[in-house]
This record gives structure tokens, C-alpha cells and sequence, in this order.
């Protein structure tokens, strides 16, 4: 059975038929649309993470899909969430919990890491392994059948994101914002076999067209956050341009550059969208997006998500308040707004998409 069908079952299964058309058999691709799981991460220690479905085909929402299908809270601080074969995980910042769910949304298992384990952060999956970062310093590899933690290797501190590429891992260790270094595994080995130096507090990692790319943070002062190429073989990097949030689609880096002014109240964000071409390595100044009508407010919000829909090219952008619901814009591949609409939850930071 496939993924998509499985997941549109689920929402059936909610009474939400006004939400999505369900086919009487599951191998009936006639009847079947796209879904996409947005994680909310909530608000700081209020236990209130969710995940919401959304059905860009009919514009259908269902918040807290989670809670309708488990009787009980994701937990505090959704931090990450990845589809590998026809299962989703999650990852719960603040509840220290690695969550499984079935392709309905129903929780097959769970895991809470100890005290020594670190809170985990993020997440890459490869042959059967899922690889989670941990705040102790720590990659883990995970059983993805049952969970079971079956080795660690440390990292540096405070890692952040993380990304397989050709049989590798590469770990943006942060450092509690004092990092500098990106740590590369072997899979093969489970050990450190490289560790590179880049611009101070890396925490975003991605890969396109073969390339390594990782973004600092800097130290919000006189260290601005940037954009850099790893080149892997000599252990150097390349930096490329200022931005604050990034996402990977084939070989286009999407990216924002957020630049907020303090010295006035209330203060006032602009932010600057704009491309990065990793196949032909040149910048695309010119906005990915159409910032008019309703889409115009993002010149301004604060953004917390970027993500691109693998089947279709949408592109969602999530934006927070940290405190109400999220609103998420959808814009076609040509950066046209399709639809902005509600997140269901606090500080929409992460969507996963079927086909």
C-alpha cells in the first residue's frame, strides 16, 4: 500500500471528508492528491508542539493531527521531523523524545534519551539507520525498526544539523554558539574521519548537486551569519553570501536574509529572499517570491520556515510570532502565492510532503 494512500486514509479516518477525497481502494491513484505534515514547534516549555495536515489541492486543514489520532501530546518543542520508507519521525526538543509514526499519524513507538544522551536536534536517515544529533556532543545511530540506540560518536559540541552525502555525514557543530567546525563521519566506520573549519556557529546544513553547504550563525555582532561551500578534499570552505535561513531543491539553494533593526520600538525586520545556483555556483539577487497582496507582509515577519514541495515545486514559507498561530505562505515554483493560511500551532518550523 502506498504512503500517500496510507496518509489520506488517515484523514478519512478523522471525519474530515471535506478535507480530502479518499479512494475505496488504496491502489486507486485516480482519487489520490498530494499531503503535506507541518510540525509546529510551540512555545518555550508549554508542552504544546503539534503537527497539522494541510491538502493543497483542496486547501483542507486538520490541526493537531497528532493528538486526534494518539489521544495525548506530541510534547515540548517539535525540533525536527523526517519521512524515510513509509514512516515519520520526530524529533521533541524540550520532552527529549524521538517519536515513530505509522503512515496513518498513529505513534508506533517512542523513545526518551537519558540525561547523558543530550536533548536531540536533528536528523538524516540512510540503509535502515536513522542518525539524530544530541546536545551532549553526540551523533546516535537508531535501529529505525525498533529504535534501539546502537552506537554513538562524538561530534562537537552543541550539534545542530545534519546531512548524508555519498556514504558520509556531515555535522554542524555549533558549540553553543561558539563552534567552529563541521564534523564528517564515515558511515561505514561510524567514526570522525575529517573535521573542517568554517565561519563561527554553524547550524544549518544541506546538500545540492553534490556539494556541502553550511550556514553560520556568527555572533549577531560584528561575526554576520554566512553562506559557505565545504571543500571536502583539502578540509576549506568558501563563503558565498549573508543569510539567515536556507533550503535545498535539486540544485537551488533558496534563501533569506533576515536583518532586523533594534535601535527602534516596536522594531522592525526586513528580509531580502533570494537563490544560489550550486550547479553553475552563482547568486541570483533578484526575489524568489512576489511580495504583493496578502504575500506582502512577508517583507517583514519573522520567518521560520522554508521549505519546497520535491513534487511540485510549491514553496512554503513559515512565519512566528512565538506566541499565536503561525501563518504559512504556499507559493507556486514561479513565486506566485497560491494560499496563506493558518499553521494550527505555534512557530511553524518544518513540512514533509507525499506524493
Amino acid at each position: 500500500m502506498k504512503f500517500r494512500s496510507l496518509f489520506l486514509s488517515a484523514l478519512c479516518l478523522l471525519s474530515v471528508s471535506c478535507f480530502i477525497s479518499c479512494s475505496d481502494d488504496d491502489d486507486d491513484d485516480d482519487d489520490i492528491t498530494s499531503g503535506i505534515l507541518i510540525l509546529n514547534e510551540g512555545s518555550y516549555q508549554g508542552n504544546n508542539a503539534s503537527i497539522t495536515a494541510y491538502n493543497p489541492k483542496t486547501g483542507g486543514i486538520t490541526a493537531d493531527l497528532y493528538y486526534a489520532l494518539n489521544d495525548k501530546k506530541l510534547g515540548d518543542a517539535g525540533q525536527d521531523m523526517i519521512t524515510y520508507g513509509n514512516r515519520v519521525y520526530v524529533t521533541v526538543y524540550g520532552s527529549s523524545r524521538l517519536v515513530k509514526l505509522d503512515s496513518l499519524g498513529r505513534e508506533l513507538k517512542a523513545i526518551t534519551f537519558s540525561p547523558a544522551d543530550g536533548q536531540p536536534r536533528y536528523m538524516a536517515a540512510e540503509d535502515g539507520k536513522l542518525y539524530v544529533t544530541l546536545w551532549s556532543g553526540q551523533v546516535a545511530r537508531i535501529d529505525t525498526t525498533d529504535l534501539t540506540i546502537e552506537k554513538y560518536v562524538t561530534v562537537g559540541a552543541n550539534p545542530e544539523q545534519i546531512v548524508e552525502e555519498n556514504d558520509k555525514l556531515y555535522v554542524a557543530n555549533s558549540g553553543y554558539g561558539a563552534g567552529t567546525t563541521v564534523s564528517v563521519i564515515n558511515l561505514g566506520t561510524f567514526t570522525v574521519e575529517k573535521i573542517i573549519t568554517v565561519v563561527l556557529n554553524p547550524n544549518l546544513i544541506v546538500e545540492a548537486a553534490g556539494d556541502i553547504y553550511v550556514l553560520s550563525y556568527g555572533n549577531y555582532g560584528d561575526i554576520p551569519y554566512a553562506l559557505q561551500r565545504l571543500n571536502v578534499a583539502n578540509g576549506t570552505c568558501d563563503n558565498i553570501a549573508v543569510a539567515t535561513k536556507m533550503t535545498a531543491h535539486g540544485d537551488i539553494i533558496y534563501l533569506v536574509n533576515s536583518v532586523t533593526d533594534w535601535s527602534v520600538k516596536p522594531y522592525v525586520t526586513t528580509n531580502n529572499f533570494f537563490t544560489y545556483n550550486a550547479k553553475t555556483r552563482k547568486l541570483n539577487e533578484n526575489s524568489f517570491l512576489t511580495l504583493t497582496g496578502d504575500a506582502e507582509s512577508l517583507k517583514t515577519e519573522s520567518i521560520m520556515m522554508m521549505e519546497i514541495d520535491p513534487y511540485t515545486g510549491d514553496i512554503y514559507i513559515g512565519t512566528s510570532d512565538y506566541t499565536n498561530t503561525g501563518d504559512v505562505y504556499r507559493f507556486s515554483r514561479n513565486g506566485k502565492l497560491i494560499k496563506k493560511f493558518g499553521s494550527g500551532g505555534i512557530s511553524p518550523n518544518n513540512a514533509v510532503f507525499f506524493e
